[in-house]
């Protein structure tokens, strides 16, 4: 299930419409869909895996980070969940406007981030110690990253 073929164009692309094509195998399209869902489930919960989404902005300031969650949590849950709706809404879509490959963007790399969690990616992108199941999140880690780097291509067209 390679991301895209080199020898043709970039499977997410402006178009001259000014909207944005997105060519994806239906394989990749129900892998997206069911990493959204497990986000939208994961996010129901008060998980450590969250971390990363919702870093403490005081550091070790117990007291004034549950001031910002209190103040700000809402708001930002709110945001991280309607681009999962977006990308719910037009899963199946092969032309986004650009609010909608927006969300796609933030949606996947939020999963990205929950998943550098999980495998304790450190800032320079490398993995911890990875079991052999680590090595297969590591890999669909990776086409995410691979997938935002499309996505801020044709952003950037």
């Amino acid at each position: 299930m390679g991301l895209f073929d080199r020898a043709r164009r970039s499977p997410i692309r402006r178009t001259a419409d000014g909207t944005y094509a997105v060519d994806l195998d239906p394989e990749v399209r129900q892998m997206i869909s069911s990493f959204m869902e497990q986000l939208r489930e994961l996010l129901s919960t008060d998980s450590s895996l969250l971390v990363r989404l919702f870093p403490p902005p005081y550091g070790d300031d117990t007291e004034r980070n549950q001031g910002y969650a209190a103040l700000a949590g809402a708001e930002l849950m709110e945001r991280r969940t309607a681009a999962l709706d977006v990308v719910r809404d037009s899963i199946d879509a092969t032309a986004l406007d650009e609010g909608q490959l927006m969300a796609w963007m933030r949606a996947i790399n939020d999963i990205r981030l929950v998943m550098g969690t999980m495998l304790d990616v450190d800032d320079a992108g490398e993995p911890g110690d990875l079991s052999p199941d680590d090595a297969a999140t590591y890999s669909v880690y990776e086409y995410f990253g691979a997938m935002l780097e499309l996505i801020v291509a044709a952003l950037s067209d």
